[in-house]
């Protein structure tokens, strides 16, 4: 390539020239993401899940899902296979789906997987939450009849001398025992305070707040 300055002085670069299509290339970082979703979900869902993480496709627009599918022909990755019936009982539950089996609003499946109440796996960010519902979760989540003993939060802290965002942590740690209990008309957290491994410990772990794990 040839650059004529102002003046008429002339400098040579070379310049490598991409082959066709080269600048409207899709990132190789997404390419490699596509292959990872495309073993379980379907063109639609890929499309969802690029689209919320906020990814373009070579022409720096949001895809489609038939932009998805030719991403995937012209890189030959194989489309996402038939999926196996999950457990009508146990799952693997969406987000939504085990909002639904639990007797809860999504936002509570979201804030109980953010704080560790709830375990789901989610295979990148956007990507549907996959939610195994055992029968331990759900004894623990559904919010039956509080056990008998068992005391709410603030109670919980009294006796055990520390704050309740202490006792929070420890309830999702496992290192006390804890249950969504029905009481009257609300659900609340009922504590089984003689389940304590950890003892009175005054303030001396209370490094974890937990705002949202709170007395109903």
């Amino acid at each position: 390539m040839r650059i004529v300055w102002k003046g008429g002085a002339t400098t040579e670069r070379e310049v490598i020239r991409g082959p066709a299509g080269w600048a409207h290339r899709t990132p190789e970082a997404t390419v490699e993401l596509v292959h990872k979703l495309a073993q379980e979900f379907d063109d639609a869902q890929i499309m969802r899940i690029l689209n919320k993480q906020g990814r373009r496709s070579g022409r720096g627009i949001p895809f489609t899902a038939s932009a998805v599918t030719s991403l995937r022909g012209k890189n030959r990755i194989p489309k996402c296979a038939k999926k196996v019936a999950t457990d009508p009982r146990h799952g693997p539950f969406n987000a939504e789906e085990a909002a639904r089996e639990l007797g809860v609003t999504m936002s509570t499946v979201h804030r109980w997987l953010r704080d560790g109440v709830l375990a789901g796996e989610q295979l990148t960010c956007g990507a549907p939450w996959r939610i195994v519902l055992t029968e331990q979760v759900r004894e623990r989540l559904v919010g039956g009849e509080a056990p008998e003993g068992w005391v709410g939060l603030t109670e919980a802290a009294r006796r055990l001398g520390v704050s309740k965002s202490q006792v929070a942590y420890w309830v999702k740690s496992g290192k006390l025992a804890g249950v969504r209990a029905t009481v009257g008309k609300r659900r609340c957290w009922r504590i089984d305070v003689d389940s304590a491994t950890c003892g009175k410990q005054g303030g001396l772990f209370d490094q974890t707040s937990n705002a949202h794990f709170q007395e109903s």
